[in-house]
């Protein structure tokens, strides 16, 4: 799936760091992120932090994130209501 990122009024390239993005959806001070590369060191202890804390880690077919290499992308938000949101825009669902 490709994302459309011109329905969106601003766009940024983020932080390139998982860290931080995971972070910032967790405190609220950013609403979602989408990566691409997924590396476990990366995604598998942000994703269980940002599900417990009440926000949604997907694969952009809507299944649970999982470790898989011949899986790529990812998108994060800070609910299930956002993510909804984000991946209908993104990708018209």
């Amino acid at each position: 799936m490709t994302p459309r990122f011109g329905d969106f009024a601003s766009v940024t390239s983020g932080y390139s760091c998982a860290g931080y993005e995971y972070s910032a959806i967790i405190d609220g001070s950013q609403d979602f992120a989408l990566f691409q590369r997924l590396l476990p060191w990366d995604h598998a202890p942000g994703t269980l932090l940002l599900t417990e804390a009440g926000g949604a880690a997907r694969h952009p077919d809507g299944k649970a994130f999982q470790l898989d290499a011949r899986r790529r992308g990812l998108l994060l938000a800070s609910s299930q209501r956002v993510w909804d949101a984000v991946h209908g825009v993104l990708y018209g669902v």
